[in-house]
């Protein structure tokens, strides 16, 4: 992927930044909402969880010949967050 594509991105992304804010808030709002009932605790615990999940995955989506988003060649990867040692 050549730099202006990569730069083109970045520049998409701050531009929706504020709507990415708001709904990530949003989220947040709804799992500590969720777990509440259970447990006070439990709702910052699995506030913190998601957060590292979701920092901790890649998305790929393949693309074909033409540069097309091939939509059947998904993948997610995840980095190894939780101290456990590759066989």
């Amino acid at each position: 992927m050549c730099l202006i594509s990569h730069l083109t991105k970045i520049v998409d992304f701050l531009n929706d930044f504020a709507n990415a804010s708001s709904k990530a808030q949003q989220l947040d709002l709804d799992i500590l909402q969720d777990a509440a009932p259970i447990s006070g605790l439990l709702g910052d615990l699995v506030s913190i969880a998601t957060s590292q999940v979701y920092g901790s995955t890649q998305l790929t989506i393949g693309t074909d010949a033409s540069g097309n988003f091939n939509k059947s060649d998904v993948m997610a990867f995840m980095k190894n967050v939780g101290g456990l040692k590759t066989k």
